[in-house]
């Protein structure tokens, strides 16, 4: 916080903090811009120590970000444990990994890859990251470090890569709660929305595909909200939005506030996010939690949508079953879409067990950080 550019991760951060810091004293070390941007932050003192809410903060300006100066902020920390939020940040991954390889570091390190070693994720910039990848099994730098996962299939694909890493499991956290309110609802109309960065790996284009091959007897609108962090692909999108016919609608909102979603998003009918990959989805979690319905790929946690009446989870082989799932809940009514409505936030109440899962981080914690 304050960023919100980097999506899930940040959010899983601030909840995680937010619910042990009363057992756990967390120095949270970031930069003071959001991800992308050059803009500092605005009320945010950088190159200090301060304490806000129970936890200790230190946003590195971009004078003063540096490898030897992270290293050495780590070091005056004197921790318990090294939490990583990243496979791929230099700084604050990749610096941190090669300083303890060297003995530059002597505290253990826990790394959450935040699913970055998936498959979709490794099919961006495949080469380059496959030599990194080579070069780091043959070195060994992270023999001596510990993994978190955040269900079974990203651990599978942490161990694909370090086949003799040791892997704690644990899923994310959101501390969101139930924002439900009544949406209107008439047969043939849908109102969808995006709730993400806007980057391949989140695969807006081809929802907008999509949407090009709806029935023009049906009236959908489509309300885009996340960061553009990648803009040559925001182009494409805005090339295929203009080709979509009169009875679709798209409009580009906002980035939005983490205190701002479930108000924002609770008057929805469904999210429609086919991403290439996640190993969570905040945003799948908080829509489901406002009784919105989600429209999702198969390449999320959240397979058993259908099962539960809550929405749909297809392979992203098939836009025609896309495109079934948007008519099929734009032909519903008022009263059997609120059936759907209220399903959603049973099912999603029924998986998030917080209690359960913050023992779990506790005794990952506990374990990982033994010297």
């Amino acid at each position: 916080m304050p960023g919100t550019k980097a999506g899930g991760p940040v959010r899983s951060i601030f909840s995680l903090t937010s619910l042990l810091k009363t057992g756990y004293d967390f120095y949270i070390i970031t930069t003071n811009n959001d991800l992308g941007s050059n803009l500092a932050y605005k009320d945010i003192q950088p190159d200090v120590f301060f304490e806000k809410d129970e936890l200790t903060y230190y946003y590195f300006s971009k004078e003063e970000l540096n490898s030897k100066n992270v290293i050495n902020k780590i070091n005056e920390i004197n921790p318990d444990l090294v939490y990583i939020n990243s496979f791929w940040s230099y700084f604050f991954s990749i610096n941190i990994i090669k300083a303890k390889s060297n003995g530059l570091l002597n505290f253990p390190v826990l790394l959450a890859p935040r699913g970055m070693l998936s498959k979709g994720a490794l099919g961006l910039k495949p080469l380059k990251k496959n030599l990194f990848l080579l070069f780091a099994k043959l070195s060994g730098a992270y023999k001596n470090v510990f993994f978190h996962a955040t269900n079974q299939e990203e651990k599978n694909d942490i161990l694909n890569q370090f086949k003799k890493a040791k892997v704690f499991l644990a899923p994310n956290i959101n501390s969101g709660t139930i924002y439900s309110i009544s949406k209107p609802k008439q047969e043939k109309g849908l109102k969808l929305f995006y709730l993400s960065r806007i980057a391949k790996v989140k695969n807006l284009a081809y929802a907008l595909e999509v949407l090009a091959l709806v029935p023009k007897d049906y009236d959908v609108e489509y309300d885009i909200y996340g960061n553009i962090e990648d803009k040559l692909y925001w182009e494409n999108c805005l090339s295929l939005i203009t080709k979509l016919p009169s009875n679709i609608k798209v409009k580009y909102r906002q980035e939005l506030q983490f205190n701002e979603v479930q108000s924002i998003i609770s008057s929805y009918h469904a999210l429609f996010l086919p991403t290439l990959n996640e190993n969570f989805g905040h945003s799948i979690v908080e829509s489901l939690l406002c009784g919105c319905v989600a429209i999702i790929s198969d390449q999320t946690p959240w397979n058993d949508l259908e099962k539960n009446n809550a929405g749909y989870a297809l392979s992203l082989n098939d836009k025609q079953a896309f495109v079934n799932a948007i008519t099929e809940l734009a032909d519903l009514n008022g009263k059997d879409y609120g059936l759907k409505s209220e399903a959603a936030i049973n099912y999603i109440s029924g998986k998030l067990n917080i209690e359960k899962n913050l023992e779990q981080y506790k005794s990952i914690f506990n374990e990982s950080g033994q010297k």
